[in-house]
């Protein structure tokens, strides 16, 4: 998965969360009242008193239950740097993005020039930062465990936005606070389904102060997505899909609450192989390879991008309906030569695209003139 710098701990985010939630400094000030409460998404919420905002992030890591982040956005007149760190002055001028969905969420505000610092930027596609990279207005911040924290500091980003996965990345947390760096966990990845993912851009625009704009935008995004939806709901048949391929000879399939089932479901297929639970699992070869002889089409083969290199891999592949009848698709029509997929980029911010695509590999006739913009088909 290409989704940025995976950028904590366990240990270092219930440290966060202890000074965050518990410190007598940075105790949940009163009187705060919710205006935005998602429709989708279910990792966070927003607050306000006043010219003060509260922005409440849940479970930010995979396995977390029943933790809470706090980060309190002050107008940048009423801001001083000895306040604690989960405080962020507000809008924002420099942030740094640990996350390619983050950049996709700034730059679907209109905000890309406030991006002063990004984390692979080989993984990256929109164009404006690509340019601004190339330009020197833009720095990599480096990746995973080779952070360049003198870069970070150099930058002095008002915020850096990041997300947690568990036992990875110790001390970095620790670290950037001690230099007086304000991260901000989201945990966009973690939702349930795209929709919920896409949400996250009111969360970020709260930074910029442009909630207004982020609310209208997904409110657009949610049309759109019920409308195919919809269209594909009246099409009856719901052709089988196989998902993944074999990876170190384990085959994971996607759990039964991955956004992914919830996506191919809404698109009018349905995912056989699946796991319980939200998680991808492990599936043995021998039954995935049953389940691949069942299946109509085919999604998501890991990284290839022709029949020959699927072939290659495993001459039984070959063998399979999807293969033989050409219904094998990958989301890498827009590839960067890094490995990056803007299926994870803007592919974020447009569910309601992503779903057309799908729609139109499964149904065509309902789609025919629809050109799909994430997904190609293997030949």
């Amino acid at each position: 998965m290409t989704y940025g710098l995976r950028l904590t701990t366990v240990i270092i985010l219930c440290a966060l969360l202890f000074t965050a939630c518990h410190s007598p400094q940075q105790k949940q000030e009163t009187g705060f009242q919710t205006y935005y409460q998602p429709s989708h998404a279910k990792g966070f919420y927003l607050e306000k008193k006043g010219g003060n905002k509260l922005l409440h992030v849940f479970n930010p890591w995979q396995g977390a239950e029943n933790m809470e982040l706090l980060y309190y956005l002050r107008p940048r007149g009423q801001f001083h740097d000895s306040l604690p760190v989960n405080y962020i002055p507000v809008p924002v001028q420099r942030v740094i993005c640990l996350s390619s969905s983050h950049v996709a969420f700034i730059d679907c505000i209109g905000q890309t020039r406030a991006i002063a610092g990004v984390s692979g930027a080989g993984y990256l596609t929109n164009p404006l930062v690509l340019e601004r990279l190339a330009r020197g207005e833009i720095r990599d911040a480096g990746y995973e465990s080779l952070l360049d924290y003198e870069v970070i500091v150099t930058l002095q980003p008002d915020v850096v936005f990041a997300y947690g996965i568990n036992d990875e990345m110790s001390g970095v947390t620790d670290k950037l606070n001690e230099m007086g760096i304000r991260v901000v966990y989201l945990a966009d990845y973690l939702e349930e389904s795209v929709l919920g993912k896409a949400e996250y851009m009111v969360a970020v625009a709260a930074f910029f102060q442009m909630e207004d704009t982020a609310v209208k935008r997904f409110s657009d995004i949610v049309k759109s997505y019920e409308t195919v939806a919809a269209q594909v709901r009246a099409a009856g048949t719901r052709p089988k899909v196989i998902m993944n391929a074999p990876w170190r000879d384990t085959w994971y399939m996607p759990g039964e609450d991955n956004y992914m089932n919830k996506l191919v479901s809404d698109a009018g297929a349905q995912i056989i192989g699946l796991r319980s639970g939200r998680n991808s699992a492990p599936l043995s070869l021998e039954s995935a390879y049953t389940c691949a002889m069942q299946a109509d089409y085919w999604l998501h083969p890991n990284s290839y991008r022709t029949l020959h290199e699927l072939e290659a891999a495993d001459s039984r592949f070959a063998r399979t309906p999807a293969f033989i009848n050409g219904k094998i698709y990958n989301n890498t029509r827009r590839f960067t030569p890094g490995g990056g997929s803007d299926f994870w980029e803007s592919g974020v911010v447009q569910p309601d695209v992503v779903l057309k695509d799908l729609a139109h590999i499964f149904h065509p006739d309902i789609f025919p003139e629809h050109e799909p913009v994430y997904y190609e088909q293997l030949h």
